[in-house]
Protein backbone atom coordinates (compact mmCIF):
# COMPACT_ATOMS: atom_id res chain seq x y z
CA UNK A 1 0.00 0.00 0.00
CA UNK A 2 1.11 3.19 -1.52
CA UNK A 3 0.75 5.59 2.11
CA UNK A 4 0.63 3.03 4.91
CA UNK A 5 4.02 3.92 6.46
CA UNK A 6 3.32 7.48 6.29
CA UNK A 7 2.38 7.76 9.93
CA UNK A 8 1.37 5.99 13.18
CA UNK A 9 -1.41 6.33 16.09
CA UNK A 10 -1.09 9.94 17.66
CA UNK A 11 0.33 11.69 14.19
CA UNK A 12 -1.34 14.35 12.65
CA UNK A 13 -1.73 13.71 8.97
CA UNK A 14 -2.73 16.15 5.97
CA UNK A 15 -5.02 14.03 3.03
CA UNK A 16 -5.33 16.02 -0.25
CA UNK A 17 -8.93 15.59 -1.76
CA UNK A 18 -6.73 15.87 -5.38
CA UNK A 19 -3.63 16.36 -6.48
CA UNK A 20 -2.70 20.00 -6.01
CA UNK A 21 -1.68 22.15 -9.47
CA UNK A 22 -1.81 25.80 -10.58
CA UNK A 23 -4.38 27.81 -10.71
CA UNK A 24 -7.11 25.47 -8.12
CA UNK A 25 -6.90 26.07 -4.34
CA UNK A 26 -5.63 23.52 -2.48
CA UNK A 27 -8.26 20.62 -0.84
CA UNK A 28 -7.47 18.74 2.17
CA UNK A 29 -8.28 17.39 5.46
CA UNK A 30 -5.74 17.29 8.66
CA UNK A 31 -6.11 15.30 11.67
CA UNK A 32 -4.58 12.89 14.14
CA UNK A 33 -4.27 9.34 13.63
CA UNK A 34 -6.34 7.01 16.12
CA UNK A 35 -5.96 3.78 14.26
CA UNK A 36 -3.08 3.73 11.32
CA UNK A 37 -4.39 -0.10 10.63
CA UNK A 38 -7.99 0.37 10.68
CA UNK A 39 -9.81 -1.66 8.26
CA UNK A 40 -14.06 -1.23 9.48
CA UNK A 41 -14.88 -0.13 6.17
CA UNK A 42 -13.17 -3.20 4.45
CA UNK A 43 -10.03 -1.05 3.17
CA UNK A 44 -6.76 -0.46 5.13
CA UNK A 45 -7.00 3.21 6.17
CA UNK A 46 -6.26 5.67 9.07
CA UNK A 47 -9.09 6.83 10.91
CA UNK A 48 -8.44 10.01 12.15
CA UNK A 49 -10.52 12.71 14.27
CA UNK A 50 -10.12 15.87 11.63
CA UNK A 51 -8.77 19.13 13.05
CA UNK A 52 -8.75 21.15 10.15
CA UNK A 53 -11.03 20.35 6.60
CA UNK A 54 -9.69 23.13 3.92
CA UNK A 55 -10.50 24.42 0.53
CA UNK A 56 -8.11 27.28 -0.35
CA UNK A 57 -9.36 29.93 -3.28
CA UNK A 58 -13.15 29.79 -3.54
CA UNK A 59 -14.70 31.66 -0.05
CA UNK A 60 -18.16 30.10 -0.21
CA UNK A 61 -16.67 26.38 -0.04
CA UNK A 62 -14.04 27.44 2.34
CA UNK A 63 -17.33 28.22 5.11
CA UNK A 64 -18.40 25.08 4.36
CA UNK A 65 -15.74 22.86 5.01
CA UNK A 66 -14.87 23.25 8.84
CA UNK A 67 -18.25 21.39 9.55
CA UNK A 68 -16.19 18.13 9.71
CA UNK A 69 -13.65 19.39 12.85
CA UNK A 70 -13.77 17.01 15.65
CA UNK A 71 -15.49 14.05 13.81
CA UNK A 72 -13.89 10.70 12.64
CA UNK A 73 -12.93 10.74 8.95
CA UNK A 74 -11.20 7.09 7.21
CA UNK A 75 -8.07 8.10 4.90
CA UNK A 76 -7.35 5.19 2.83
CA UNK A 77 -3.77 3.82 2.42
CA UNK A 78 -3.70 3.76 -1.53
CA UNK A 79 -6.36 4.91 -4.00
CA UNK A 80 -7.49 3.30 -7.63
CA UNK A 81 -8.26 7.11 -9.06
CA UNK A 82 -5.58 9.64 -9.44
CA UNK A 83 -3.50 8.75 -6.72
CA UNK A 84 0.07 10.41 -6.07
CA UNK A 85 3.28 10.19 -4.10
CA UNK A 86 2.44 13.32 -1.61
CA UNK A 87 -1.32 12.43 -1.18
CA UNK A 88 -0.89 11.72 2.47
CA UNK A 89 1.99 13.70 5.02
CA UNK A 90 2.86 13.30 7.67
CA UNK A 91 3.23 16.59 9.43
CA UNK A 92 6.09 16.15 11.52
CA UNK A 93 7.75 15.37 8.95
CA UNK A 94 6.68 18.68 7.13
Amino acid sequence: MKHSNKAVIGDTIRAYDFMPMAGRGDAYVEGVVENDRCTDLGYLAYKITVTADKFTGDVETEANRDNRIGQIIYVPHEISFMEFDFRVLNLRSV
